[in-house]
This record gives C-alpha cells, sequence and structure tokens, in this order.
C-alpha cells in the first residue's frame, strides 16, 4: 500500500483519526495503514502502537482482528500480553488472530497460551498456534512434546503436519511416521526436508530426498539403537 510507504506525519494523523472514525470499516482501515507504516523503515513505531491498543476494545469483532495483526507487525512483544486476553473470545476469528499474533513471541506467557489454542475447537486457530509453537519456536519440553504429539492426530491435515514438522525440529522420533508419509507424498518439500535432517542429525549436510527417507526408514526399523530423545 502507498500510504505503508510513505510513512509521513500527515499519514500517521489521518490513519489515527480513522481509528476513531464511528464507521468500523474505517476504524480496521486505519489499523491496517498503522501496522506497517513507513516500510521497510518504519516510521512513528510508539504512536501506532498506542493508537491500534485502543481498538482492541471495539464493539466489531473484525476491527479487534484487524488491530491484533496489526500490533503484530508493529510490536509483536510488547502488544502480546495485551493480545492474550483475547485468547479466551468467543468469536473464531479474534482467537484466530490472537494465535497469529503471538507466533514468534518467545515469552513463557505466549508459549502457554498458544500451547491451550492448539486445542482449540476451530481448526484455523488449531493450525496457528501449533504453527507458532512447532516452527516460530525452539521452546522444547515435556508439554510442548505432548501438545504435538496429540496434534499428529487432529482431524485436519495441515495441523497434523505442523505437528510432525515441530516433533521432528525437536529430534523427537513420534514424528517418524508421519515424516516419511510426507516426504513420500511430496519429495520436493522443503519443510519436511528440513525436519528430516533435523531429526536424523544431518546437520549441514546436503542430502537428498531418497536418502532421507532411506534413513527414515532405517530409523524406524532400528529405531531403538539411535540416540534420539522422545519425552
Amino acid at each position: 500500500m502507498a500510504l505503508h510507504w510513505r510513512g509521513s506525519e500527515e499519514v500517521l494523523e489521518r490513519s489515527i483519526a480513522l481509528t476513531r472514525s464511528n464507521d468500523p470499516v474505517w476504524r480496521a482501515r486505519g489499523a491496517d495503514i498503522l501496522s506497517q507504516l513507513g516500510v521497510p523503515e518504519r516510521t512513528y513505531p510508539d504512536q501506532c502502537l498506542t493508537a491500534v491498543l485502543t481498538l482492541l476494545a471495539d464493539e466489531a469483532a473484525f476491527v479487534v482482528c484487524s488491530a491484533i495483526y496489526a500490533l503484530h507487525h508493529i510490536d509483536s512483544l510488547q502488544a502480546a500480553p495485551h493480545i492474550a486476553p483475547l485468547a479466551n473470545h468467543l468469536n473464531d476469528d479474534i482467537r484466530e488472530a490472537v494465535a497469529f499474533g503471538l507466533n514468534g513471541v518467545d515469552t513463557s506467557k505466549a508459549h502457554e497460551v498458544l500451547l491451550k489454542l492448539m486445542r482449540d475447537r476451530n481448526t484455523d486457530v488449531r493450525n496457528w498456534a501449533t504453527f507458532g509453537i512447532a516452527r516460530q519456536s525452539d521452546i522444547d519440553n515435556s508439554d510442548v512434546r505432548s501438545a504435538l504429539v496429540a496434534n499428529l492426530a487432529d482431524a485436519d491435515d495441515e495441523v497434523r503436519y505442523e505437528a510432525a514438522i515441530g516433533l521432528a525440529r525437536r529430534r523427537d522420533i513420534r514424528s517418524l511416521k508421519i515424516l516419511k508419509q510426507l516426504l513420500h507424498d511430496d519429495p520436493d518439500d522443503i519443510f519436511a526436508r528440513e525436519a528430516a535432517g533435523i531429526l536424523l542429525d544431518f546437520s549441514g549436510i546436503e542430502t537428498d530426498t531418497v536418502t532421507l527417507l532411506g534413513a527414515l526408514q532405517r530409523l524406524d526399523r532400528w529405531g531403538k539403537g539411535f540416540p534420539f530423545r522422545q519425552a
């Protein structure tokens, strides 16, 4: 958006005015503009954060969603404590936005909320939360592994995928069967290939998919002889 690139004080002031409009569509548009004002070199981040935070209490769910997405772009770490309580919201779209908004936030509270949202009734919420724990965080403990293992049995393909990638990145052998299937179905899946390399401790070694599958098959057959961790 041209206004993002412009990033001037005039754009800032007009966008803040939009967030105070009587029309919820314009309030959401104001948040959208402030979300990335001045990209690639951000301008007025503190003013943008303050203005958008007020929209978290908006009566329109789609405005709240726009605010959460905007806050993630402005400063996800500062915004996280304000976003996290909305994980209990009744609106599915808002909880999905929270799961997205907490991605990459490396705090115990953010991890706690994402682990909760991994069990959400809504598929998209579970998917974003699982992705956040699996690939946007390096946290590794028994609670994280248990949550990822539980989502290996999820009804949704994408949730199962993220759970398998997350477990493999933590070198947990319980990812093995799904990982083999993923590489069999799509030999060019770079994320599954990378995860398999981590699981097999092939770090820094360029390995083709056939070699990875062979090594995974041997691990599946003689896994007890390999030094892999399993919580």
